[in-house]
């Protein structure tokens, strides 16, 4: 009869959530996928806003630079 010594030898999971997790990290719902897509596209839509108005205020300080001179 052969006797495996070595204490260091992992044949399973350590814990239940190990062995039903997805390749050992946590599954995210759709609703969170939901919340992060509505997120990017409020950041989205926040950087778009903040062009367009650094646009505005420089094309107005061209004008009133302009017409100063």
């Amino acid at each position: 009869m052969t006797t495996i010594a070595d204490t260091g030898l992992l044949v399973g999971p350590k814990n239940a959530h190990q062995s039903v997790s997805f390749s050992g990290r946590h599954h995210r719902s759709s609703f969170s996928e939901v919340r992060a897509a509505r997120r990017q596209r409020t950041l989205a839509i926040v950087a778009i806003s903040t062009g367009i108005l650094s646009v505005s205020v420089a094309a107005s300080a061209a004008v009133v630079i302009g017409l100063g001179a």
